[in-house]
């Protein structure tokens, strides 16, 4: 049973594991990114981006965001209408990264909309032990523990699972040396995917070049990349689904790119960011079991992952 009944969610991570424990019910507002499960969908947008990303390409889409946090100008609006109409009792936040879902300011603003201050729930997960404790931190604190408990209990078994399968099998492989992987988390320009990416390719059985789990993503030089001379390399640009990560590469026209030995050997792959890397939510795991099919398919072929979550291309 919820302990609150007019839940709005500024966070889809949040939004996805309220539902599968159980307090969908319970959610009256969520954010223009809270896609999943569908039935999310039918719950009121009361906050949006003011900026058009379906518009603009990655590189215009990096500009604005610089430009806007420069001025320290919002790049989320509220529906005052809406939020009023609902009179929350609580509120799920994060104040991790500006531009993935609403932060503090936006908050301070629903305060202020609302006149009074609804319990506020902020959960940051940096990694994937914070992930997984994040369900549980929700299942207390909002209701449904024991929900909250199987569901954890059942992704950690996914992932303990997918440890035992890789080091079986490379115990008796004499090629036991991990691939070397760079993953990056949007194009144009480079960015270098932080947070729970380096761990999701460590418990896949990769090598991440990334830089150390808990950690912003941060922008690299096409120069830096050629240094690290990974044997793959996983694109999954912030938000973006396959078809629209696909638009993306295309703008890629860089001779050191086509360099690159990743290219070269046809061992670049895009992912479903979205829907199983860019959140902290519980399709991390499938994220991690996607990854496993991209690094080992002989080991996974017996997991069933998404259709349309990877794709790997050619020159």
């Amino acid at each position: 049973m919820a302990k609150f009944n007019r839940i709005v969610s500024f966070l889809p991570s949040a939004t996805e594991i309220i539902f599968e424990i159980g307090l969908g019910s319970s959610v009256q507002g969520v954010t223009h990114e809270c896609t999943y499960p569908l039935e999310a969908m039918n719950r009121s947008k009361v906050i949006s981006p003011v900026i058009d990303f379906h518009a603009l390409t990655t590189i215009q889409i990096d500009v604005k965001i610089k430009e806007l946090s420069a001025k320290g100008l919002p790049i989320f609006k509220i529906d005052e209408k809406l939020i009023q109409e609902i009179k929350p009792d609580l509120l799920v936040s994060q104040n991790l990264c500006s531009v993935c879902a609403p932060f503090d300011n936006e908050v301070k603003k629903t305060y202020e909309i609302l006149g009074y201050s609804p319990a506020n729930l902020v959960i940051n997960p940096k990694n994937l032990y914070n992930i997984l404790e994040s369900v549980t931190y929700i299942g207390k604190e909002i209701g449904n523990l024991e929900n909250a408990l199987e569901l954890r209990n059942n992704l950690t078994h996914r992932i303990n699972d997918i440890g035992r399968i890789i080091r079986s099998n490379l115990r008796y492989r004499h090629d036991n040396i991990p691939e070397r992987i760079l993953f990056l988390d949007w194009i144009n320009p480079f960015y270098l995917a932080g947070h729970w990416v380096p761990e999701m390719v460590l418990n896949a059985g990769g090598d991440p070049l990334n830089d150390v789990s808990g950690e912003d993503s941060r922008q690299i030089a096409i120069a830096e990349i050629e240094k690290l001379n990974p044997d793959k390399i996983i694109i999954a640009p912030c938000g973006f689904d396959l078809n629209r990560s696909k638009q993306e590469y295309e703008y890629i026209n860089d001779p050191q790119w086509k360099s690159l030995k990743a290219y070269r050997e046809n061992q670049i792959y895009l992912v479903d960011s979205h829907s199983y890397f860019s959140k902290p939510s519980p399709r991390i795991i499938t994220g991690i079991e996607i990854l496993c099919h991209i690094l080992h398919p002989d080991l996974f072929c017996h997991i069933k992952i998404p259709d349309d979550s990877f794709v790997k291309l050619s020159k």
